[in-house]
């Protein structure tokens, strides 16, 4: 694959990507990757490889050196997050041109095993720049969403992504309120933890040197730690202080305004429960995260609620007995949608081209 790409068609912005290149300079397999590598995953762990071959297959890994040991001992968030890598992949490719043949595997966790092997073939489709576009403004946000009953025709196309796996609950209903309040607990239980804390405080890149270094984790404006507030953080606080009561209770504080502001929450159910199925949630919630967008409604993924096996129980058994839900997103309109801040690792860092 020796095309190169120009940016009127391929994603626009270079804001999340590494500054020593542009766009233009690469090849459509590294453009598509690109693209790709603009999915979500937890605490932005971007855990995700691939192996490029020269007739243009891929085989995608799960990286286990990102596994949260914590609160994902399973895995499970970590395909999920793979997945969401895939079906980005999967749409930069159609939308440059190529039809793509996707094989699914079902690895053990900590396996050093492909989790799907991807076959690009050129068949000269039409290019869809405004596809591309799109994965480049996907993005999470957690600020206070719109309490404003959801459009039946909105949640519709939402749903529509896969009926059979998707609930919807509003968030002014009996289970509506449950949630919340489950969701609020299971925060506030990992908010306290040691281990936990732990954890997250490694994910941590508070200063504008770690922030431009490392590329991933959370950052204060990924956070939504803007202004004053921003500022003191970047210059003034090293991840260790996240740990300290003043920083958990703002965080619990927090959580709680945004689980009392939104028009509703989405979770994604399984019937059976491996890695597959797992890779697939991470499709579903990559497609409607950016269906969100387009529709102007916030998203936001919430799955401390599944995190917390004592809690993930009661939900489960409550709302979707039967199946697993592996997956929690708040949603709900919004005025604006401000521009993607996290930043992506490069290209080179996680692919490596036979």
């Amino acid at each position: 694959m020796v095309a190169m790409v120009t940016l009127a068609t391929s994603c626009s912005s270079i804001s999340r990507n590494d500054q020593n290149y542009t766009l233009e300079d690469k090849t459509e397999m590294f453009q598509i990757l690109y693209c790709a590598s603009l999915a979500g995953s937890s605490h932005n762990t971007q855990p995700w490889k691939v192996e490029v071959f020269p007739n243009d297959s891929i085989l995608v890994f799960a990286d286990n050196s990102r596994l949260l040991d914590v609160v994902d001992p399973k895995g499970v968030e970590l395909i999920i997050s793979v997945g969401a890598f895939i079906e980005n992949l999967d749409i930069a490719a159609t939308a440059l041109g190529y039809k793509t043949e996707i094989i699914l595997f079902n690895p053990e966790l900590k396996a050093e095993m492909p989790v799907a092997s991807i076959k690009l073939s050129n068949i000269g489709s039409p290019l869809q720049p405004e596809k591309l576009r799109n994965l480049e403004l996907r993005t999470t946000l957690r600020i206070p969403f719109d309490t404003r009953k959801i459009k039946a025709e909105d949640l519709e196309k939402l749903k529509s992504v896969a009926p059979e796996n998707i609930i919807f609950i509003p968030s002014n209903s009996p289970d509506g309120r449950f949630v919340a309040e489950k969701e609020l607990e299971a925060y506030t239980f990992q908010a306290y933890q040691k281990e936990a804390q732990d954890e997250l405080a490694a994910w941590m890149r508070f200063s504008n040197k770690d922030v431009n270094t490392k590329r991933d984790g959370l950052t204060p404006a990924g956070m939504g730690i803007k202004g004053i507030g921003g500022f003191m953080v970047r210059n003034f606080m090293k991840p260790e202080d996240s740990k300290k009561e003043s920083f958990v209770k703002a965080g619990v504080e927090k959580t709680q305004k945004q689980v009392e502001n939104c028009g509703g929450w989405i979770l994604i159910s399984t019937e059976t429960d491996n890695a597959a199925d797992w890779i697939n949630v991470g499709r579903m919630y990559e497609r409607m995260n950016i269906e969100c967008r387009a529709l102007n409604i916030g998203f936001h993924p919430m799955n401390q609620l599944i995190e917390v096996p004592e809690i993930a129980q009661q939900v489960n058994e409550k709302l979707s007995p039967g199946k697993k839900i592996r997956f929690v997103a708040r949603v709900g309109y919004v005025t604006e949608y401000p521009a993607p801040v996290s930043l992506r690792r490069p290209v080179e860092s996680f692919a490596t081209f036979k």
